[in-house]
């Protein structure tokens, strides 16, 4: 089931991002975009994410709606200008290059800033003090 709702989830932002967001650009133009991006957006990440219709293990990280809008785009300009699919593979790797280079960015940023590792509830912390006390002993 959980396959199913995340199948819906991506669908739903997917059809959103090529149905409405341009019309909206269309409509208002450059503050279109932007309100589309806000409101679209925001209103699937809230639906997908807080409500959990994508399923999201806890602990990893998952670009699920980038991947969803991606391959709607994909087939969007598929259907709409008959393109054919390894035209957009030049695009595709470099959304992939940057996408790796950026986790290796996050990677190296999360290992070098304590902020990003502080223990997530009271037993972890107390526990990391401890640790913490013994190695500057």
């Amino acid at each position: 089931m959980k396959l199913v709702s995340t199948a819906i989830g991506g669908a739903i932002i997917g059809a959103l991002a090529f149905g409405i967001w341009p019309e909206m650009w269309k409509t208002y133009g450059i503050m279109g975009g932007w309100l589309a991006s806000a409101i679209l957006v925001g209103i699937c990440w809230y639906m997908n994410h807080w409500l959990g219709v994508i399923s999201n293990e806890p602990g990893s990280i998952w670009v699920d709606q980038g991947w969803a809008v991606c391959a709607a785009g994909i087939a969007w300009g598929m259907v709409r200008f008959g393109s054919q699919f390894y035209q957009a593979l030049p695009t595709l790797i470099c959304c992939l290059i940057g996408g790796g280079l950026a986790g290796i960015v996050a990677a190296k940023v999360k290992k070098h800033n304590a902020s990003f590792n502080k223990p997530r509830n009271a037993a972890a912390a107390a526990e990391a003090e401890k640790l913490e006390e013994v190695s500057h002993v």
